[in-house]
């Protein structure tokens, strides 16, 4: 490219000098008529090296225009379109480049709900079960991802489950300690040493603690899709403000099913306490489920601390100087 310009300099050119103009003459003209010297050459040079150093590849890309429209998270549905028709994909550990994310609870509830949403559009539109090209083993992550949508259900029981015993004395499981732990505590730690395993020593307490507060928003993407794909519903789509700002103040109203069922689990808990003292509640049974219930309202506390926070941008509008905080 450099080679092309720098003979460009050395072609015959005359100038007017009243007119201070360029004359074409009949010499230059051919000059530039020649291959060797025509500017297209630079042009074409500065192409092929734009081509090289594009990140979008369109020409990977081009097999599978347009891009999956079945779902609202086109990304996750043409990544296994692009699986389905035998494209492999790596993992790359180095960080490339860095995305803005929600900064308070209302814009990330919207996030979620779209996620949860769009999965939940592409299960019941092309389910990876049968879905043809795919490998077993993509077959069953891609199903994972979605299956784990309608956990919202499964949260409903672990938390009336203890409410109803420490209040009523029903038993949620009928079956004897010795055999329920036998079966639970093996499946609880094969849990949580698959979760350090895949992590490879990141923190999954934060998202496990979001997988169970969250259920009322899986609840209401299951609802909503089935009334999308089934029904033909609009479902919408509604584009994530990531400007640093929250929307108003705490959205205590959006979150209003998991601050009850914090305070019915308190409840519950001071009731199967007092039924415990007077000899009306068995020892263990009581025990196991006050376990359960504080292990429930600490995971149910990241929502309240969620909807305190309000973001990076409202800590410098209170300290535009900067003297209370720090930045990572």
């Amino acid at each position: 490219m450099r080679a092309d310009l720098e003979s460009l300099q050395h072609l015959p050119v005359q100038r007017d000098g009243e007119l201070e103009g360029i004359v074409i003459d009949d010499a230059g003209l051919q000059a530039l008529i020649a291959r060797e010297h025509s500017p297209l050459g630079a042009v074409e040079s500065v192409a092929a090296l734009l081509d090289e150093l594009r990140v979008d590849r369109p020409g990977e890309a081009q097999p599978i225009q347009p891009l999956a429209t079945i779902s609202v998270t086109e990304d996750m549905a043409t990544a296994m379109q692009l699986h389905s028709m035998g494209w492999r994909s790596v993992y790359h550990h180095e960080v490339l480049a860095r995305g803005l994310a929600p900064e308070d609870l209302t814009t990330m509830l919207k996030q979620r709900l779209r996620w949860a949403q769009g999965t939940l559009q592409v299960m019941l539109r092309d389910n990876p079960l049968v879905k043809k090209g795919l490998s077993a083993y993509q077959r069953l992550m891609y199903f994972g991802t979605m299956w784990s949508y309608l956990s919202g259900f499964a949260a409903l029981a672990y938390m009336t489950a203890p409410i109803l015993y420490l209040t009523l004395g029903v038993l949620p499981v009928n079956a004897w300690s010795v055999d329920f732990f036998a079966r639970f505590i093996p499946y609880f730690l094969v849990n949580q040493i698959l979760f350090i395993y895949v992590s490879r020593g990141m923190s999954t307490w934060r998202g496990q603690q979001y997988s169970l507060a969250l259920f009322p928003l899986w609840i209401k993407a299951c609802v909503t899709t089935v009334l999308n794909v089934v029904f033909r519903q609009p479902l919408g789509f509604v584009v994530t403000k990531k400007d640093g700002k929250a929307e108003g103040g705490p959205p205590w109203r959006e979150i209003w099913p998991q601050l009850t069922f914090m305070v019915l689990l308190a409840v519950a808990l001071i009731v199967g306490l007092a039924r415990l003292a007077v000899g009306t509640a068995d020892g263990t049974g009581t025990l196991v489920n006050t376990i359960w219930v504080a292990y429930i309202l600490i995971v149910l506390s990241v929502i309240i601390q969620a909807a305190r926070y309000r973001g990076p941008a409202a800590a410098l509008d209170d300290d535009p100087e900067g003297t209370s905080w720090t930045s990572a």
